[in-house]
């Protein structure tokens, strides 16, 4: 009688187990990007309709708004970790593993061709599937000390060495890894 007992219990075990298995596929299904909104105009982005905006030429998917956008403040180096660690958790538009860009994909969004507007109005070289009223700027994983590199979008763009706490008018706008 205590085999039985014993053998029932592992077999509703290895049941849930299966369960939970085909509930994992399910998730990681939903967590493929559905198709595009909204593409821009000379179709290298694409709005996913969820926050996200894929990247076809890098396959970067980038959070459609920014730190400045989602929380109408600046933030320093350890803010946009925090930042990262918040929107994880969060699982936001079903994703665990969102980054700060590295200097070299940040540099990407940075396109002369392309007009957008930055909270203040003034000109930003990103695409306009991006929302207006963003950051001039986003902060990197790059690090070196007390510093970090910020990214600009303004002007002539380029990449700088700020200070990761008193950095002056820094934003974030994070990333996904490529996805094939």
């Amino acid at each position: 009688m205590r085999s039985l007992n014993f053998l029932y219990w592992k077999i509703i075990l290895i049941i849930f187990l299966v369960a939970g298995f085909q509930i994992n596929l399910l998730m990681a299904e939903n967590a493929v990007p559905r198709k595009p909104v909204q593409v821009s105009a000379d179709k290298r982005f694409q709005d996913l309709g969820d926050g996200t905006v894929m990247d076809m030429k890098t396959r970067l998917m980038w959070m459609k708004q920014d730190t400045w956008q989602m929380q109408k403040r600046w933030v320093n180096w350890y803010t946009a970790s925090e930042f990262v660690q918040n929107m994880n958790n969060k699982k936001f538009a079903g994703y665990t593993d969102w980054r700060l860009p590295s200097p070299e994909e940040a540099s990407q969004l940075y396109d002369r061709r392309k007009r957008n507007t930055d909270k203040d109005g003034d000109k930003i070289f990103i695409d306009r599937i991006f929302p207006s009223g963003a950051g001039w700027s986003t902060w990197t994983s790059a690090e070196k000390g007390g510093k970090a590199i910020v990214v600009s979008f303004k002007d002539e763009g380029g990449q700088t060495y700020q200070d990761k706490i008193k950095g002056p008018d820094a934003f974030t706008r994070l990333v996904r890894s490529p996805i094939s």
